[in-house]
């Protein structure tokens, strides 16, 4: 996890009665991030709010979370945080840990610097003893006046806000609001504790540190009501559940001599899932059957396929036989029918979480997208296509076997359910059984489903065990094999750039595939040959031809 700087955060208010409360906003089942702060996703606590003197729920998002190691001290700090513990912290005791340390500034120090310099001067000239003296007691005067009259940032009413759930690689922004009333007009800097998988967006990165993958500080001058708020924008390229985890608060005094430290304990936990960049277009798309531009090429009706449904007012892009005169005559504004395809049918979405589906994108916004991120992009795309159409849609991650297992079912809070079972899977490095998988789901599911399959095809040496797997279930249920191709592999096919060695082997392991897709295509299932950035496409097409015909 990274520390930018030296840890720090917060929510709403903080009271400690509060931060015991918001210890009960826990998920249950849910694990944790390492101690540490490793980039594997942690799965955390639901929302709490962070807050200086206690925790309390925030609108927008809160959590509570495990302390991360406190940065290291400044030198001279003398002692820093002494009673803190350092390791898990009890999200009751959450808020400001221990006092408020002392950190001479640098001004401090070279003023310190040249009194030595002086005083050393005194030992050999007797007539500079009195006026070092005399500079000892008013520097002394001077930082016992600073201590005085700065506030301990213990005080410091805290609240960081940021969504509770956030898409793949979108960005989002953090807001860290501080409220202390003594401390008007003086400066800050706060050092927040976050997950190393998350990149700091340049535009909030302090002046100076744009080497720094933390960021750098936040830093900020308190109003006359000593209010601030500094706003941070961050991305993360990986699935999973995060936490956002301590702060550290560094006050500058009026003199500029002394900071006073202090770290607040407590974090927040986000989910980041599955982008679908392009959700709300294909719905509105689908809604008014406007297929062709989602770059599906229009299917011939058979009789009895569909049924008229309802009128709705006329979109620009609509076909306009499908418009209705007559109710168009009497409402004095075009009206369009709207048909309906057969509703209640099962569709099952299956998916690969092995070794096949580790390949990564490396170019574009999408950087570093494995092929199962896109394999859950495109099937909650489908699923929500599906669920606004009326069907019952479930889903599985399978390796060796089912990982996890939603049971179909229908209607808007299906998808919410479908995303959170989903959006934390990870690839693994072990191969995976289709045939085991699509057994356990017998098991699970004894009703016909059109099953959809997002994986890729085996090696050679498997490819028959992948082609029997199919044909064995292909009698039970109606199968889609999408097959998601390597990305990379097909540029160094199709690239004749590439050295010739390079581009020999791509061509022979593209030949190699075209050969294994042949032999699926002979198991009875329905196969598709996609990009993994192209797949939603082939899907839908594949899910309404056989929703038409089936």
């Amino acid at each position: 996890m990274h520390r930018n700087g030296r840890g720090a955060g917060g929510s709403p208010r903080l009271s400690r009665a509060a931060l015991r409360r918001d210890a009960h906003c826990a998920v249950a089942g849910s694990g944790r991030e390492s101690a540490r702060g490793s980039d594997a996703p942690a799965r955390g606590e639901g929302p709490c709010g962070f807050a200086g003197k206690g925790l309390r729920h925030a609108r927008r998002h809160q959590g509570d979370l495990p302390s991360r190691a406190a940065p290291p001290h400044r030198a001279g700090s003398g002692g820093g945080d002494r009673g803190c513990p350092s390791g898990r912290h009890p999200a009751g005791d959450s808020g400001s840990c221990g006092g408020a340390a002392l950190i001479p500034t640098r001004r401090a120090i070279r003023i310190c610097g040249v009194l030595l310099a002086l005083s050393a001067a005194g030992v050999l000239f007797e007539e500079l003893r009195r006026p070092v003296l005399v500079l000892d007691g008013l520097f002394a005067a001077a930082v016992a006046l600073d201590v005085w009259r700065t506030p301990s940032p213990s005080g410091f009413e805290v609240r960081r806000v940021f969504p509770e759930r956030v898409g793949l690689s979108r960005e989002f922004e953090r807001r860290l609001e501080l409220v202390l009333k003594q401390a008007a007009g003086l400066s800050v800097e706060v050092y927040e504790e976050f997950p190393a998988a998350f990149e700091v967006r340049e535009g909030s990165l302090s002046h100076g540190l744009s080497r720094d993958p933390s960021g750098g500080p936040d830093r900020a001058t308190l109003d006359g009501g000593g209010r601030t708020a500094v706003l941070r924008t961050f991305v993360c390229g990986r699935r999973g559940e995060y936490r956002f985890g301590d702060l550290r608060l560094f006050l500058s005094s009026r003199l500029g001599l002394l900071q006073r430290t202090t770290r607040f304990r407590g974090g927040q936990s986000i989910a980041v899932e599955p982008a679908l960049q392009n959700l709300s277009q294909t719905l509105r798309l689908a809604a008014s059957e406007r297929w062709r531009d989602l770059g599906i090429r229009l299917i011939r009706r058979h009789g009895g396929a569909s049924e008229f449904e309802s009128l709705r007012e006329y979109i620009h892009g609509d076909d306009v036989r499908r418009i209705d005169w007559k109710a168009f005559a009497r409402r004095g504004k075009p009206m369009v029918r709207q048909y309906q395809l057969e509703r209640g049918q099962e569709i099952f979405l299956l998916i690969d979480g092995g070794r096949r589906m580790r390949a990564t994108s490396t170019g574009g916004g999408m950087r570093g997208w494995t092929k199962l991120d896109w394999a859950l992009d495109a099937a909650l795309e489908l699923g929500a296509v599906a669920l606004s159409k009326g069907d019952r849609v479930g889903a599985a991650v399978f390796e060796r076997g089912l990982k996890c297992f939603v049971a179909p079912a229908r209607g808007a809070l299906q998808l919410k359910r479908l995303s959170r079972a989903l959006f934390d899977q990870q690839p693994t490095s072990g191969d995976s059984d289709l045939s085991n998988a699509l057994r356990e789901l017998a098991v699970h599911h004894r009703r016909r489903a059109t099953v959809l399959v997002l994986s890729d095809v085996a090696d050679p040496l498997s490819i028959e065990e992948q082609r029997k797997a199919l044909a064995n279930r292909s009698s039970r249920h109606q199968l889609i094999f999408a097959a998601l191709d390597d990305p990379e592999l097909r540029a160094a096919a199709e690239d004749g750039g590439q050295a010739a060695a390079i581009r020999a082997c791509a061509l022979d392991l593209a030949e190699d595939r075209r050969r294994a897709l042949r032999r699926l295509s002979s198991s009875g299932a329905r196969v598709l040959d996609a990009l993994p950035a192209e797949a939603a496409a082939p899907l839908l097409a594949a899910w309404l031809e056989e929703r038409r015909t089936g």
